[in-house]
């Protein structure tokens, strides 16, 4: 619900910055950046779910995507993009390591900035939880921490906690 008012209040404070500054495109509503809108709303919930935060930085006023929510949500749209395109490789194994079109160098790249953002959190939650300094889980990145197998032990390693959260 958090997310929603938040989607809201930055597609009317688009359209008052937009009638502010003379940007109508009729007489009846202003224009706006649907494709932002949607991506960034999707990153905020994503966000939400698996971190229990809207942004890594401080978003801005007018509750749109800071720096890093921007670059977050378009590396995350570049990898999927170029992991599931077609790759000559695929077809023909030994061409992999050539990188013909460049969707691999692309990829990690983009997964660098991701676990620039991601990395950090994970590993202070971890922190937190190793020192009792949360008790109860928030989100999606406490229960992967919190799940146990059948001995008791962690179900996962922070290694595939990392690559889940990606």
């Amino acid at each position: 619900m958090e997310e929603n008012d938040n989607l809201v209040r930055f597609i009317y404070n688009q359209c008052i910055n937009s009638t502010k500054h003379g940007n109508i495109a009729n007489s009846s509503g202003s224009v706006i950046d649907l494709r932002l809108v949607t991506r960034h709303y999707t990153g905020n919930v994503i966000r939400k779910m698996m971190f229990n935060t809207r942004y890594f930085g401080k978003g801005k006023e007018d509750g749109g995507p800071g720096k890093e929510e921007k670059e977050h949500v378009d590396s995350l749209f570049t990898v999927l993009g170029n992991v599931y395109s077609f790759a000559l490789s695929d077809y023909v194994p030994w061409l992999r390591p050539l990188d013909l079109e460049g969707h691999e160098k692309i990829v990690s790249e983009c997964m660098r900035s991701i676990n620039g953002y991601h990395d950090p959190i994970i590993d202070d939650r971890v922190k937190q939880w190793n020192q009792g300094e949360r008790k109860e889980p928030e989100d999606l990145l406490d229960a992967f921490l919190l799940a146990k197998d059948s001995n008791g032990k962690p179900a996962l390693s922070i290694e595939e906690i990392k690559s889940q959260c990606t």
